[in-house]
């Protein structure tokens, strides 16, 4: 599973995986490319520091409240518990997960819905 899939399983993520890997990726891209046009002893090493915080924190969140008040971090967190069990189809067959296709799809979805 993907470091993003623990995260988002533990019910950290704010995102979907999908779309939060997107982010990461921009952000990281726009860094790199920004810190190459500028010249050496103009360049501000930190920038990629902040830029990272910045994104961690826009994509992550607190674990879920026992409470249950936190619905959308917590059908993510079933969102990539599911994916989890889909990509390990051994494991998954023993955990019980009789779904069809398209019921994990529309689950998925729902989940996706609830997310926001």
């Amino acid at each position: 599973m993907t470091l993003l899939g623990r995260v988002a399983g533990a019910g950290h993520c704010r995102v979907p995986v999908a779309q939060a890997t997107r982010v990461i990726h921009a952000a990281t891209t726009g860094a790199t490319l920004a810190l190459i046009g500028e010249e050496p002893s103009e360049r501000d090493l930190t920038t990629s520091a902040r830029l990272r915080d910045t994104v961690i924190a826009s994509i992550t969140t607190d674990p879920p409240a026992s409470s249950g008040s936190d619905l959308a971090s917590r059908a993510l967190a079933l969102d990539a518990a599911l994916e989890t069990a889909l990509t390990t189809k051994p494991a998954a067959a023993d955990a019980g997960l009789t779904l069809r296709d398209t019921e994990t799809a529309l689950l998925r979805e729902w989940l996706q819905q609830l997310a926001g």
